[in-house]
């Protein structure tokens, strides 16, 4: 089932920046398309999140690499809502019936990138075997399941494959390997 109050969508996006404290990040500054912004940088992983407020969500941008030197733009994007229902973002935040909170993805990659679709980006993952039919408002959606906050260590994991498997494929994609890709 979704989240269903604000103060549990400001819990949860917490929770998710302190799994990445927890796995050790660094705290330094990146400078995304919003201005110079605090991320935290885990280099063993080389993944970075940027959370940050906007009007209608919390922002969980992240990318692979170091972010420091210059512009960077996310290779996905976490985000959930300030509250239930001001915005419908592509990450999924779950609770089950045990309480546990689940974080996934509908595995639809934004930014207005030529070439780039959902079926694209899910053959490259893997095809089927990488998503999870879930239901959510009794509507079935097919999500890319990245892990629960009860489990970090295996969520930041399956973050670090998504981030890295998304830049990737924007990378071939750009490079004109979209044939070879999808």
């Amino acid at each position: 089932m979704p989240l269903r109050s604000t103060a549990e969508h400001r819990r949860v996006n917490r929770e998710l920046a302190a799994v990445f404290r927890k796995a050790g990040a660094q705290r330094i500054t990146a400078r995304l398309q919003e201005g110079v912004l605090p991320t935290l940088y885990l280099p063993a992983q080389e993944l970075w999140l940027t959370a940050h407020a906007l009007e209608n969500r919390y922002r969980n941008a992240l990318g692979p690499g170091d972010p420091r030197g210059g512009l960077v733009w996310p290779s996905i994007q976490l985000n959930l809502p300030l509250e239930p229902g001001s915005a419908r973002p592509q990450a999924r935040f779950l609770r089950d019936r045990d309480g546990r909170t689940w974080i996934g993805h509908s595995g639809t990659l934004g930014g207005r990138q030529m070439g780039i679709s959902r079926e694209g980006f899910i053959r490259f993952l893997g095809g089927e075997r990488r998503i999870t039919h879930v239901t959510i408002d009794e509507r079935t959606e097919r999500v890319v399941l990245l892990g629960t906050l009860a489990k970090p260590h295996a969520l930041l994991d399956g973050i670090v494959e998504l981030v890295h498997a998304a830049h990737a494929y924007r990378s071939a994609i750009a490079a004109g390997l979209s044939e070879r890709v999808s």
